[in-house]
């Protein structure tokens, strides 16, 4: 994902400094679209953030669980164990 970004990041990069010719200050409608291009990378960044924390909070959850059947079924395993004596 970040190469992604990385790599979407640089793409945009190049043809704004292509299409910007041997001018010393960019054009407004360049800095228009690197308003945009940068925006849209925070807007990326920001969603990866979410995602990373959601991740973190189902694998907690599911750790969760895991212990908990692990927990069940020690206590199957000893109900069984009694009944059959």
């Amino acid at each position: 994902m970040r190469r992604l970004f990385l790599t979407t990041m640089l793409s945009i990069g190049l043809v704004l400094f292509c299409a910007s010719g041997c001018t010393k200050k960019p054009s407004p409608e360049e800095m228009n679209k690197l308003t945009e291009a940068r925006a849209s990378a925070e807007s990326a960044e920001k969603k990866l953030a979410e995602l990373r924390a959601e991740r973190a909070q189902l694998e907690a959850t599911l750790d969760a669980k895991k212990e908990e059947l692990r927990k069940t079924e020690e206590e199957r395993d000893a109900i069984k164990a009694k009944l059959g004596e």
